[in-house]
């Protein structure tokens, strides 16, 4: 039995290494920001293919700058199948919340009702990949990142705008520009923290 406490530990620190360069943070905050900064945009199309890209483009950082710093390691592929399902029950639970909201509070017949907590329903979203960020690591940081994302919805659903779809744009503007900015004061305490190999020492990758 405590071998495989050890070994579950084991991997949420690996995982939670390999995640310490805070790319992850970056790549979504942008993401979140194109959505909400070019929502009214035709410059959106090419939001579908940031987000195509979003891992390799990360992948190709971190082979730059993180690899040859810490080393990396390959973790198993998860299982699709109990990845969808939970995505799944995830979305289904949000939109009863969200339908229980709008049935207290107004009609759920109105368009405009969804449209004023959609902040609440994408921040209530959110908490699933911080979840699942925080059940590999342990690390409260993904914690913190899921209680803000739906305090912020909340904030952003409760304050009334003159047009549309404003809360939902501002939130994800701030939600995202919070992400990437924390995210790139992480990467940049982690490029202090492990400089490059002196030349002629090991890489760390190989």
């Amino acid at each position: 039995m405590s071998a495989v406490i050890d070994l579950l530990e084991i991997e949420k620190k690996a995982y939670r290494d390999s995640q310490q360069d805070g790319l992850m943070e970056v790549i979504m905050g942008l993401i979140l920001m194109i959505f909400g900064g070019f929502f009214y945009s035709p410059i959106f199309a090419f939001y579908i293919l940031l987000i195509l890209f979003s891992k390799k483009i990360v992948e190709s950082i971190r082979r730059r700058y993180t690899h040859p710093r810490i080393g990396f390691v390959k973790f198993h592929e998860e299982n699709r199948k109990d990845a969808l399902t939970g995505v799944f029950l995830l979305e289904f639970a949000v939109i009863i919340i969200i339908f229980t909201l709008i049935s207290i509070f107004g009609d759920v017949k109105d368009f405009s009702q969804w449209v004023k907590w959609s902040p609440l329903f994408f921040g209530m979203i959110l908490v699933g990949p911080f979840a699942h960020a925080a059940s590999r690591s342990g690390s409260i940081r993904y914690t913190g990142y899921a209680i803000l994302s739906v305090v912020l919805g909340l904030f952003f659903s409760l304050i009334e705008f003159g047009s549309g779809c404003t809360g939902l744009i501002l939130y994800l503007v701030f939600i995202g520009a919070f992400l990437f900015l924390g995210g790139l004061v992480i990467f940049s305490l982690f490029l202090r923290k492990y400089p490059l190999p002196a030349e002629g020492a090991p890489d760390a990758s190989e």
